[in-house]
């Protein structure tokens, strides 16, 4: 035989002996970035990883970027499950971009908050927040203000310069419109009161904020008072010390729920429900209820007292305000117009 054939031969021979290394099975997870991102991926995903011997890819992003991504992707879709707020969830609903989640596929927890479900079983809250003010009351106690207690608080003249919001992109701008037309006599239905206070409520603007982290602001010393999530405050207070306050203003928090839903047609979507099945457990909203605030949709989870501290938890979600989402939706693009000619000018 020659040198060449023993060559061949013996390199056959290493590959038919060689251990085949089986890929793990993999599922793509669409969710938030910044400290969401660092919970999920060193406390919440690695049990369920192990469980099931599979590898979730974690893709980092924000709910109208997703929704974007799936309607860029429509019928060749990458990602398995996405996050996303309750409001542009109902978007990629009504696009038909998401898969039901059946009640078979929610086996392992079927003691789910009603209100937790999305319309047509679309998807499912993993946790309730409250949009509400905060502030810092070191910063009011030096400028001798006392803390706030409604929504028209924002168009206080003494916090002119140090009011940063999120813009009418994202939720606590659109929600901050939506609840000073409820303070002043309207709602959602009619928006005008809201305008005519958010004229002067811009007034006081230090940053309109494309995004919903407010933390840069708080630390620089610009913010006083924002429109943030009670959730998002409290990780913030917990990771960094920094004082901050959470109010539900009298007019009433609106409700906001974080949405786990199924890609119609994802890669791996019998994978993909048994994670959101996972992520909806008892233990898992435990975990997202003392390490994150977020309040918990399964009704099997017990709280202490100081771990329900800060959180949605039982009575405090009654006086929780649900706005209707099919109209903000519809109206949204008409005060996104009127929001960028008469508010950020």
């Amino acid at each position: 035989m020659s040198r060449s054939m023993m060559t061949a031969a013996f390199a056959a021979a290493v590959t038919i002996l060689a251990p085949v290394v089986a890929q793990a099975e993999e599922v793509v997870f669409a969710c938030w970035g910044g400290a969401s991102q660092e919970n999920f991926q060193k406390t919440i995903l690695p049990p369920f990883e192990k469980k099931y011997g599979v590898k979730v890819q974690y893709v980092p992003g924000g709910s109208t970027y997703f929704v974007s991504q799936l309607q860029a992707q429509k019928g060749s879709p990458e990602l398995d499950v996405a996050c996303m707020d309750d409001g542009p969830q109902s978007i990629a609903r009504d696009l038909g971009l998401l898969e039901p989640l059946t009640p078979a596929r929610l086996v392992e927890t079927p003691d789910i908050v009603p209100a937790a479900i999305g319309k047509d079983a679309s998807g499912v809250g993993y946790g309730l927040l409250a949009m509400g003010l905060v502030y810092n009351p070191k910063a009011l106690a030096d400028a001798g203000i006392a803390p706030p207690t409604s929504w028209n608080d924002l168009a206080d003249p003494r916090f002119k310069g140090h009011v940063v919001m999120g813009t009418i992109d994202n939720t606590p701008g659109l929600f901050a419109l939506a609840m000073l037309a409820r303070a002043n006599g309207g709602g959602v239905d009619n928006i005008e009161p809201g305008f005519a206070k958010m004229k002067e409520v811009a007034a006081n603007i230090g940053s309109f904020v494309k995004g919903t982290d407010m933390t840069p602001y708080f630390q620089q010393g610009e913010a006083w008072i924002s429109v943030w999530t009670n959730s998002e405050m409290n990780r913030f207070v917990k990771a960094s010390g920094f004082p901050l306050e959470f109010v539900a203003p009298k007019e009433g928090a609106p409700v906001v729920m974080p949405m786990l839903s199924l890609v119609k047609g994802g890669p791996n979507t019998e994978m993909g429900a048994k994670l959101i099945d996972y992520l909806v457990s008892s233990d898992v909203q435990k975990q997202f209820a003392i390490n994150s605030k977020l309040g918990p949709v399964n009704t099997k989870v017990e709280l202490t007292e100081a771990e329900a501290k800060g959180v949605i938890y039982k009575d405090a979600a009654k006086s929780l305000v649900a706005l209707d989402w099919s109209v903000l939706n519809k109206m949204r693009p008409e005060w996104t117009r009127r929001w960028n000619q008469e508010i950020e000018r």
